[in-house]
């Protein structure tokens, strides 16, 4: 009779939080740029002590620079894995120097230049594949932080940036926007008609707002949008801004169709100090100004109070 087969055993949580926590440390240490330095510059120490250090015959100290070179490289690209090849070669000629007693600039160049060859090719190859890495990695973070439709940020991206706001306490405003009427243009000229309406207030956002600022699509068609170091006055010219676009924007497939919007604004430390405070007060103002355009009752440009 066969034994019966052993189940796969997942690693322990406690050992996935630690593996986890370990690499996010690592991380943080690598991506921060002094800290970084400090690191690499530790190790090229490290290695020159070691280099100091007898050997036995035919074992070559100089293997202990190829690890800086290789963290520079994978950390921070190309580039720094280059300098750090070069630093590191330098340094191994001064050290074979030193221990000859001469020190010619022939000899001295020559041993830079082979180390060079070494130390160099490590960086080249660890660099490129780090950069190409990265590179890729942005671009799938960027994709996964961007809404298909609207090509504007998503819901995750918007609160990315809240969270890091709120913890830098600096001043910005909140701004909930809601199209008017939407279903109406669904109902009369499809849903193309109302994508197509949709497509058109997020590039009208897009224009009215600063490169610094984020606008995402919350869902349906309603947006938010973050204004760093913007106050009500500032909020309230955006928003006219946007009416005034929008009045001269129209949808080929609903010819006569007005693309008119809600708007609802929160300023951070005055209408709430947390994510959830300021969506819910801006949320609130918008549905009151919603309320008012079917009355009515609103004019063109309106005080954002």
């Amino acid at each position: 009779m066969a034994a019966p087969a052993v189940p796969f055993a997942e690693p322990a949580p406690a050992r996935r939080m630690l593996s986890s926590f370990v690499t996010e440390q690592v991380r943080t240490i690598l991506e921060e740029r002094s800290t970084r330095l400090g690191v690499v510059g530790a190790l090229l120490v490290v290695a020159s002590l070691f280099s100091l250090v007898p050997t036995p015959i035919g074992v070559d100290s100089g293997w202990m620079f190829i690890v800086p070179v290789a963290i520079a490289s994978i950390a921070a690209g190309l580039r720094e894995g280059l300098v750090t090849a070069l630093a590191a070669s330098t340094l191994v000629a001064i050290y074979t120097m030193a221990g000859t007693g001469e020190l010619e600039v022939s000899a001295l160049t020559g041993i830079i230049a082979a180390r060079f060859a070494l130390y160099g090719l490590t960086a080249v190859f660890l660099g490129a594949f780090a950069e190409a890495h990265y590179s890729v990695q942005s671009g799938l973070r960027e994709l996964a932080s961007i809404d298909p439709l609207t090509k504007v940020s998503n819901v995750a991206r918007f609160y990315e940036e809240l969270g890091a706001l709120e913890k830098l306490e600096s001043d910005f405003a909140v701004l909930v926007v809601d199209m008017d009427d939407l279903k109406s243009l669904n109902d009369k000229y499809g849903h193309q008609a109302g994508s197509l309406a949709i497509q058109t207030v997020a590039t009208s956002l897009q224009r009215v707002v600063r490169g610094s600022d984020c606008v995402a699509r919350f869902g349906g068609d309603e947006f938010v949008v973050v204004l760093r170091d913007a106050d009500r006055a500032g909020a309230q010219i955006v928003a006219n801004r946007l009416r005034e676009i929008l009045e001269g924007q129209s949808i080929a497939s609903a010819p006569g169709f007005e693309l008119k919007v809600s708007i609802g604004v929160a300023i951070f430390g005055q209408d709430g100090s947390s994510s959830e405070e300021l969506l819910a007060a801006a949320d609130e103002a918008m549905y009151a100004e919603k309320r008012s355009h079917k009355q009515g009752s609103l004019p063109k440009t309106v005080d954002l109070r």
